[in-house]
């Protein structure tokens, strides 16, 4: 352990065991410099540190606080939280977030939020163009605010589509919410494995062709948990068979603008504004909101909006008046490009690192998959190495991850393997958790 690194140590340990408290002043940077003999810069770069973080903040002038409990309660295992792709709430930086909430109340001062499928006008005006940027060409009449995907998801599931067919395609592994909720219902899927080079496209046409297939729910791009995207030809040529044969594409886009890859277009730029239902969500951009949209095709509407309907009296779909309205207002500032630019940027480097440390790795002990976009990625484990006994002895040293046995609905096709989120480390937090699975993996072989 370098001294820096020390310093961040034996803070950080004093803020979680509260001998410094919420809102305390930090001793100063001369303090620290006397007490580890060590350079200022030294003590600087182990604060800084501690506020990327969140753990504590400067004051101009001031010096260096401890952050609020909210802030701590997120970074209280004190350790490597590569479990959950959810942001922590200050994500968005809290001036930023004021300005928005502050643009949507005085907006929308003298309105209420009727009874309605749609949502406010003006944020539909907004999403039109912010949609064609991502390649997502669309009209107002096809749009709806939503508060989340799952929610969204459970109503299609459930419900009986213009093409009358029954049973629903799902990827292999995917989204450990969805595979749960259709337990529940005791609902049987077809299945289709992916992995790092995607589906097959010859198994895909068989199941469209012959499965009585209502619709595929796909995660195109930054894939939960594989961490993959599929190609430009992959995406195309799912839509020319769906519209073949009379399938619906559920497009799930969770991650949307956040992680922007060179000349992607969703598999909705192919649909010809049929059979794909594309859905959004901003909470990994907007932590505090739960919103996102539906992009709905013409055959689709008079359903899309009986399910509307109904969601009204189970789980209102439609998000509130002041969600819509920040959202809008985030949009139309410029506190979003800058916000989207810098999580860019951000995953960028995380990605890198993760390539560049597990280069070295031996692939028949541990072979990375994915990596390639988003926060998500996988490891796969040599046979021999037990998931359960791994995660435990990594929890010991305060590395957290998390099986992908929940994102296979068949656990026979599980490939012992973890998937590892960066939504909550830093760089040098996710080298050295890197490190230490691979050391404890080598050791277990």
């Amino acid at each position: 352990m370098t001294l820096y690194q020390k310093i961040h140590y034996d803070l950080k340990q004093d803020i979680l065991a509260q001998k410094i408290k919420q809102g305390e002043r930090l001793p100063s940077i001369s303090k620290l410099s006397e007490m580890y003999q060590c350079s200022k810069g030294t003590v600087i770069k182990a604060l800084d540190l501690l506020c990327t973080q969140h753990i504590i903040f400067s004051k101009p002038q001031s010096g260096y606080y401890v952050a609020d409990h909210l802030m701590r309660e997120n970074n209280i295992q004190s350790g490597y939280i590569l479990n959950t792709g959810n942001p922590l709430v200050n994500v968005l930086p809290t001036l930023d977030l004021k300005s928005c909430l502050n643009l949507a109340t005085e907006a929308y001062a003298n309105y209420s939020l009727d009874i309605t499928l749609k949502g406010i006008d003006s944020l539909h005006q907004s999403l039109i163009p912010y949609l064609a940027d991502d390649g997502i060409y669309t009209k107002r009449s096809h749009i709806y605010p939503i508060q989340g995907i799952t929610q969204i998801l459970t109503f299609l599931t459930l419900f009986p589509f213009p093409n009358g067919k029954k049973n629903i395609l799902i990827e292999e592994p995917t989204y450990s919410f969805y595979i749960s909720f259709l337990k529940s219902q005791n609902i049987q899927p077809f299945i289709i494995k992916r992995d790092e080079h995607g589906i097959d496209l010859t198994l895909l046409e068989t199941y469209f062709k012959d499965g009585d297939i209502k619709f595929f729910f796909t995660v195109p791009r930054n894939h939960n948990p594989l961490g993959t995207t599929y190609s430009y030809r992959q995406r195309k040529k799912i839509m020319e068979l769906a519209l073949k044969y009379d399938v619906y594409i559920v497009e799930n886009d969770y991650f949307g603008h956040a992680h922007k890859l060179p000349k992607y277009v969703p598999i909705h730029f192919f649909s010809n504004q049929e059979k794909c239902i594309y859905l959004r969500s901003f909470t990994k951009e907007i932590p505090i909101l739960r919103i996102g949209i539906a992009v709905i095709p013409d055959s689709f509407n008079e359903t899309f909006e009986q399910i509307s309907l109904q969601s009204y009296y189970y789980s209102y779909h439609m998000p509130s008046l002041i969600s819509q309205a920040t959202l809008e207002a985030y949009i139309h500032s410029s506190i979003y490009q800058k916000h989207t630019i810098k999580m860019h940027r951000s995953i960028i480097k995380k990605l890198d690192i993760i390539k560049t440390v597990s280069a070295d790795w031996n692939p028949n002990y541990i072979t990375l998959i994915g990596a390639k976009s988003g926060f998500y990625f996988s490891l796969q484990l040599h046979s021999n190495i037990n998931v359960d006994i791994l995660i435990s002895r990594l929890e010991k040293q305060r590395v957290w991850v998390k099986t992908n046995k929940d994102m296979f609905y068949h656990p026979e096709n599980y490939d012992n393997s973890i998937r590892l989120s960066i939504s909550q480390v830093s760089q040098e937090q996710l080298k050295d958790a890197l490190n230490i699975i691979y050391d404890l993996v080598k050791s277990m072989i």
